[in-house]
């Protein structure tokens, strides 16, 4: 494990120095468990495989930012992917929502009042949300809407599953006094 590591940590620091081959074996030895990884958080190969690709452009462009005394190499890349992949999951759901208000028809059972009401209510969810901590917003998106379990999610961020699951209580604690204000 140790050689694979040290042929990880050459390869990057020759990718930092422009080195076409050097960046080619890097991608050859880590870009399975990356994608892996994306294709897990995403569910759609071929947004994964986007996702892969904006993985190692930014690897590349920032291939010298690396420190060896904050992780391995592979943690490093692999927390470029999943954060790429959060990204892509925030822009997926601005999308569905755009979509969702453009060809959403009014219900029959509800009239104009009822209608304000409810876009009303989603506002403020909207403002509340936007209004949290990163990390807490994040949970809270990830498991109520795009149904993530607690252990997915700890896994996803890279986070122990207590401290997701905190992150989860304190953004609706917040969310609730938000709303009720």
């Amino acid at each position: 494990m140790a050689e694979a590591d040290d042929r990880l940590v050459r390869a990057l620091a020759k990718t930092a120095q422009g080195d076409r081959q050097a960046f080619a074996s890097l991608y050859q030895q880590s870009s399975r468990a990356i994608f892996g990884m994306c294709l897990h958080l995403l569910r759609d190969r071929d947004e994964a495989s986007d996702v892969l690709q904006e993985t190692y452009i930014q690897v590349w462009h920032h291939a010298g930012e690396y420190h060896a005394d904050r992780g391995s190499v592979m943690t490093w890349m692999m927390s470029i992917g999943r954060y790429r992949c959060l990204d892509a999951l925030r822009r997926r759901r601005c999308n569905a929502q755009v979509d969702t208000v453009i060809h959403e028809p009014p219900s029959e059972d509800s009239g104009p009042m009822e209608n304000a009401h409810d876009q009303v209510d989603r506002q403020r969810l909207s403002d509340c949300l936007k209004g949290l901590d990163e990390r807490y917003r994040s949970s809270i998106e990830m498991a109520y809407f795009r149904g993530f379990t607690h252990q997915e999610l700890a896994v996803a961020m890279g986070q122990p599953l207590g401290t997701t699951k905190s992150w989860i209580r304190r953004g609706l604690d917040v969310l609730r006094r938000c709303l009720g204000s």
